[in-house]
This record gives C-alpha cells, sequence and structure tokens, in this order.
C-alpha cells in the first residue's frame, strides 16, 4: 500500500476513535446529570414539609371548622302572595302558558314541585306576554333595559320575584305577626322593584312604597311600575318618611352589604319611620354563608377566615367590594360585603328592636332571614 494511502488510513481511524471517546464523554456527562437530578428529586419528594406558620395553622383550623358545619338547607317557602296571584289564573292561561314552553324553562317546568310551578307559571306568563293571565294576576310584562341595575334577569324574573315576596310574608307568618289590610309597606333598597311588584299585585289592598340610592334603577320604576311609589333614598339617614309612618318594612340583601357605622345607623333610623309593633325583614350573611361559599368555590379561604375571625371577636366583619368604580354607579365606602352574627345585631337592637324570627342559611343557603318587630 502506498505510504499516503497508509496516512489516509491511520488518519481516520484516529478521527473514529476521537469523535467515540468525545461521544461517550458527552453520554457520560448527561448521565451523571440525569442520576443528579433524580437524585434531587428523590431528597426534595422525601424531604418533610416545611412547618406550617402560626397564620396557615389559624386558616386551615377556621376553613375546617367552617367546612364541617352541617350544610344550611334552603327552607321551603309556603306561597301567601303566590297563592293570590296563582288564584285567579283561568285554565286558559295556564294552557297558555304551557303551549309555550321549551328549553331550559320547559325542562324546570316538567320538574318543579307544586309551588315552584305555580311560580313558574306567573313568571313565564310575563315572560311569554300572555296578557290575559297578566291582567287577571295583576303583573306587568315590563323589565329593565341591561343599563338599569337589578337583581335577576331572564324569563324566571319576569314580572317580579314571587318567591322573595312568598319569603317575605311566610317569614312573617312564622314569627307571628300580620300585615294587616291597608298597611303601609317598604321596600328598602328596592333597586328596580322586582320584589315590590309582586307584592303589590299580590296584596292592591297595601300601600306599596320603594326606595333605593340608584337613581337610573328608581326612576325606571317611578315610571313603568304604577303599583308601588318610588323615591330615591340618601346613602345615609334619615328618608323622608314621617316617623310611624310604615307598618312592615323589609330589605332583601341590603345588610348583608353595609359596613357596621351605617348597618346600625339604618336599623336606628328604620325603627323612626316603623310604627310601634311594626315589622322589618332582612337577610344578613352569617356563619352558614361563608359555609357555602367556600363549598362553592365562590370566595377565597383568605376571605372566610378574615370574616369568620372577625365575626367570633367582634361580630361583624366589612369588606369593600366595590372600590372606587361603585356599585352599578353608587359610589359609598360603607357599602359592600358583610358578614355578621346574631349576637351582633342583638346588641345594636334590643333596645329598639324585638327578635321574632332567625333562619339561618334559609335564602339560597347564604342568607340568614330575620324578622325583626319595632318596640
Amino acid at each position: 500500500m502506498p505510504r499516503s494511502s497508509i496516512l489516509l488510513v491511520a488518519s481516520a481511524t484516529a478521527g473514529a476513535s476521537t469523535a467515540a471517546y468525545l461521544t461517550s464523554r458527552i453520554e457520560g456527562r448527561r448521565t451523571r446529570r440525569a442520576i443528579e437530578s433524580a437524585r434531587q428529586q428523590l431528597v426534595e419528594t422525601l424531604a418533610p414539609p416545611p412547618a406550617a406558620t402560626p397564620e396557615q395553622r389559624h386558616e386551615e383550623a377556621i376553613v375546617g371548622l367552617l367546612l364541617g358545619r352541617p350544610e344550611a338547607v334552603g327552607r321551603g317557602v309556603a306561597t301567601p302572595i303566590t297563592d293570590r296571584l296563582y288564584s285567579r289564573l283561568h285554565d286558559s292561561d295556564l294552557a297558555a302558558v304551557r303551549s309555550r314552553l321549551e328549553g331550559h324553562p320547559a325542562d324546570l317546568y316538567a320538574v318543579a314541585d307544586p309551588s315552584t310551578r305555580k311560580r313558574l307559571t306567573l313568571n313565564l306568563a310575563a315572560a311569554y306576554g300572555v296578557l290575559p293571565a297578566l291582567e287577571r294576576a295583576g303583573l306587568s310584562a315590563r323589565m329593565p333595559p341591561e343599563d338599569v341595575h337589578a337583581m335577576a334577569r331572564g324569563p324566571m324574573a319576569a314580572g317580579g320575584d314571587v318567591f322573595l315576596a312568598d319569603l317575605v310574608f311566610d317569614a312573617l307568618g312564622h314569627a307571628g305577626l300580620e300585615v294587616p289590610d291597608g298597611a303601609t309597606v317598604l321596600d328598602f333598597g328596592g333597586s328596580s322593584g322586582r320584589v315590590v311588584r309582586a307584592i303589590a299585585a299580590g296584596r292592591p289592598d297595601l300601600e306599596c312604597l320603594a326606595c333605593d340610592p340608584n337613581e337610573d334603577a328608581i326612576a325606571w320604576a317611578a315610571g313603568n311600575l304604577s303599583m308601588a311609589r318610588f323615591f330615591v333614598s340618601p346613602q345615609r339617614p334619615p328618608i323622608e318618611l314621617p316617623d310611624g309612618s310604615v307598618d312592615m318594612a323589609y330589605a332583601i340583601s341590603v345588610w348583608s352589604h353595609f359596613a357596621e357605622r351605617p348597618a346600625i345607623e339604618w336599623l336606628a333610623e328604620l325603627h323612626r319611620v316603623i310604627a310601634p309593633g311594626g315589622a322589618l325583614v332582612i337577610t344578613t350573611h352569617g356563619f352558614d354563608c361563608l359555609s357555602t361559599l367556600l363549598r362553592r368555590a365562590h370566595v377565597s379561604t383568605q376571605t372566610a377566615t378574615a370574616a369568620a375571625t372577625a365575626m367570633v371577636q367582634r361580630g361583624h366583619h366589612f369588606v369593600d367590594v366595590f372600590g372606587p368604580e361603585g356599585d352599578w354607579g353608587v359610589r359609598d365606602p360603607g357599602w359592600g360585603n358583610a358578614y355578621l352574627t346574631l349576637e351582633w345585631l342583638l346588641s345594636c337592637t334590643q333596645d329598639d328592636w324585638a327578635v321574632r324570627l332567625n333562619w339561618p342559611g334559609a335564602l339560597d343557603q347564604a342568607q340568614d332571614v330575620v324578622v325583626l318587630q319595632r318596640r
């Protein structure tokens, strides 16, 4: 073999050996890195977790207690207002509503219990525009537009909230209190009239008033719902009503939003305007609310812990959830989310009010229903 060929073979052999050597070094480094990574992961897995801080232990304990509470049971509310409205309908009205059922409302109607089916019939008569039924029941199909505050929308809210109207009068009945013919009733925080319109239709003998600081909602209601008198209320007392001029007032999801000071101030103001022996029905957030919201993942563990701790220590907790933009444009630093105990309420009301009823978690498993009677 020529010398040049021998050199080429030798060179190629040497290059192959070097490449193999370098490759083995690289693979070796990769193997060592993989082994080290696996070892580190094993160490981290087997290592004991860091000790919980006192704050973490406190949060775990509070959340455990809240989740360990028995689930609140939403009440099967009687139908004192619904029965009055439904009894006015004719068979032809019921047939007209059933003939229009489709989609989700039809599914709900099919599985509803008798009381719920009555309420659905009234709401759907408004949603479907069954005019003879609406005229006989005294309901209106008019609903606020999207840019006006309303707590509920859609077919099941059309015509007004007959369920909440029932809840108010059912609670009063269980408290042993009646609303006599010709009484004056105030919807405090009535927004665009979703509850008062149903009560006024069911009890046309009553003089129904409704107030709210949301001017647009009140303007819409005043222009579209003739069954009640609507007026704008200030963010702090007083309201323009004479002393003792109201026989019964109710406030749905209002004290569940007041900071402590306005909560106390408005209890005193309604004591002024409600006649002796009259009633106030309110809904509030309590411990059942926190338990339910945690189960539904609608509140953080930190918020629930802070609220429960404050309720145990002081009886009341407030969170500013609306910020500078306010709630539908109504800016009030004393309006957010509030949580309170019955003991706190008693301490604020014992001289002016008697607690006649307390239904924990009765409204959607989240709000307590409390009936106070004015001393």
